[in-house]
């Protein structure tokens, strides 16, 4: 579960849906619908920080444009909820949420890649180098092994026998 992921898309999905929502004609919300947009991209936000493949971050995105369309225009005009519908009809509307939901999750991947690297350098330069990690590159061979012939003398059988005299 990536929480920075769904974080970033639950917010990117209610910017970049009343962005390009408004940068179309559509207008933008009231409460109303602005409160059942933040419920949508919480739901979204929360799926997006469940998805194990990154690639299904921009397939989230664009399914859930669709969704933040009916909460900012099915909800506002009440009892005008058939001008929802038309988001497939109206072309510049569709390609506006589009370019949004795509370009949005690409940041995103990049963002948290980013974070990835930057983190796991700031970690590197602000440890202190182990002298053992060096040691430890060239594994010591035993200083003595005994052989069958050495235990023999000592009185033993075999390499796990008892001593003679027992």
């Amino acid at each position: 579960m990536n929480p920075m992921r769904g974080g970033l898309a639950g917010v990117a999905l209610a910017a970049l849906g009343v962005g390009a929502h408004g940068f179309a004609g559509g207008g933008y919300p009231g409460s109303s619908g602005l409160m059942m947009l933040v419920l949508v991209t919480a739901a979204l936000g929360a799926l997006a920080a469940a998805l194990r493949p990154r690639a299904a971050l921009p397939v989230l995105m664009v399914a859930g444009q669709p969704l933040c369309h009916l909460a900012l225009s099915g909800l506002v005009q009440h009892g005008h909820a058939a001008h929802a519908m038309e988001f497939a009809d109206h072309g510049p509307m569709v390609a506006a949420h589009t370019i949004a939901a795509v370009g949005c999750a690409f940041l995103i991947l990049i963002a948290e890649r980013l974070y990835g690297l930057i983190s796991r350098t700031v970690r590197v330069v602000s440890s202190r180098p182990r002298a053992a990690a060096t040691r430890a590159a060239y594994p010591r061979r035993p200083r003595s092994t005994p052989t069958p012939k050495t235990l023999l003398a000592l009185g033993a059988s075999g390499p796990r026998a008892p001593p003679v005299t027992a």
